[in-house]
């Protein structure tokens, strides 16, 4: 009989409370029973045990009615009209029950948000799917007889005292299955009231966003919770009147369009000083800029001006003339999914317009599947940096 590698201390670190209850030990045994049946040799053992856990807890969250897997999926259905990225579902998918297209995307957010050295992870490996199936029958059987673990059944209906309200969002924000690997690499430095201003989990949604899926109805009593809604923040009446006349110069020029694409910090520095009438000094001409190739400018009434730099090739605009074919198959997978490159506002912009339809899974060269899933990747991938400002 092989030795167990997961213990009841690691069960209880994903959750929300410090006391064994009756269920843990079957859940224990279940992770280990995978963790048993887990080949994937890419993993560090340290993600090996994490996977194993988290398959289990997503059994658990089924059996019990926490409903953090259902809120998942009903957000992804609201955002792309699917239950889930990447992976079809066909007539054998059973809402509510244990489905092999769910333990997939378990195991591939587990891996692609593992922070080890890796390249990103093609979702339709042939590993993923071998794992996924030796998992299967794990849980199918434990599903028949898995009790309840009482403690989480409608867990985020409601809380006592403002004490009990932070545990739970602490927990809901980077502990659970579902939001712990998108959170491992920033839990540390995370302070108490970034809590509500980070996106958390799968689809970088923000904690008020989580409980409005998971309390339903009773959403409203978290209302009451400091700093959980956020206000958004007015901008001063002077900077929006300064915003708006950029706007106006910028499209005046442009004859009404919001985006423009220049090469060399020459044309952006004459732009800038000619067109938007900048002062020609260095606290206005961005000379921190001249190393860049290129450069897109994209204009917000509100907001004033956006800026990109070399990324124009990655672009297949109409209006574009540095758009490179060539560049962007290898390259523009990384607007998908590296922090800064690209704001967001002009990341959805070429999302919803098509614009990165040469963007490819790096090595594997899989465009349809990123074209199909474009959101959902950067979402998942930049976080803050798809959802801020």
């Amino acid at each position: 009989m092989k030795k167990n590698v997961i213990y009841l201390n690691d069960w209880l670190a994903i959750h929300p409370y410090t006391t064994v209850c009756s269920s843990d030990t079957f859940f224990v045994e279940l992770a280990n029973k995978l963790y048993a049946a887990c080949h994937l040799e890419e993993l560090p053992e340290t993600f090996r045990k994490n996977l194993s856990l988290y398959v289990a807890a997503y059994l658990e969250d089924i059996i019990s009615g926490l409903g953090l897997w259902k809120g998942f999926t009903t957000a992804h259905t609201r955002l792309y009209g699917r239950c889930l990225p990447f992976y079809p579902t066909g007539k054998d998918y059973i809402k509510g029950e244990v489905n092999l297209e769910d333990i997939r995307f378990i195991i591939w957010n587990t891996w692609q948000k593992a922070p080890f050295s890796h390249g990103y992870v093609n979702p339709l490996d042939t590993s993923i799917l071998k794992q996924a199936q030796d998992f299967l029958p794990l849980l199918e059987e434990a599903y028949e007889v898995a009790p309840e673990n009482e403690l989480l059944k409608d867990y985020f209906a409601g809380y006592a005292d403002e004490k009990e309200a932070d545990r739970k969002l602490s927990w809901l924000f980077g502990h659970t299955y579902l939001t712990e690997p998108s959170m491992l690499p920033y839990i540390e430095r995370v302070v108490p009231d970034d809590r509500f201003i980070i996106p958390t989990g799968p689809l970088a949604l923000f904690l008020h966003e989580w409980i409005e899926l998971l309390a339903g109805k009773q959403a409203t009593c978290w209302k009451s919770v400091p700093r959980l809604y956020q206000e958004e923040k007015e901008m001063p009446e002077t900077v929006l009147q300064k915003n708006a006349e950029i706007y106006r110069l910028f499209t005046l020029w442009t004859g009404g369009r919001k985006i423009i694409y220049l090469n060399g910090y020459a044309s952006l520095k004459r732009f800038l000083v000619e067109i938007l009438q900048w002062p020609d000094d260095e606290n206005h001409t961005l000379p921190q800029m001249k190393s860049c190739r290129n450069f897109v400018l994209m204009v917000d009434e509100q907001k004033g001006l956006l800026l990109a730099k070399d990324v124009c090739e990655y672009i297949a605009d109409t209006e574009n003339p540095y758009y490179d074919q060539e560049e962007a198959s290898q390259n523009a997978f990384r607007m998908l999914t590296e922090e800064m490159l690209c704001p967001p506002d002009l990341l959805h912009y070429c999302i919803e317009k098509n614009l990165l339809p040469d963007a490819e899974l790096p090595e594997v060269g899989e465009k349809m599947l990123v074209k199909l899933n474009a959101d959902f990747i950067a979402r998942h991938s930049l976080l803050y940096y798809y959802r801020g400002d």
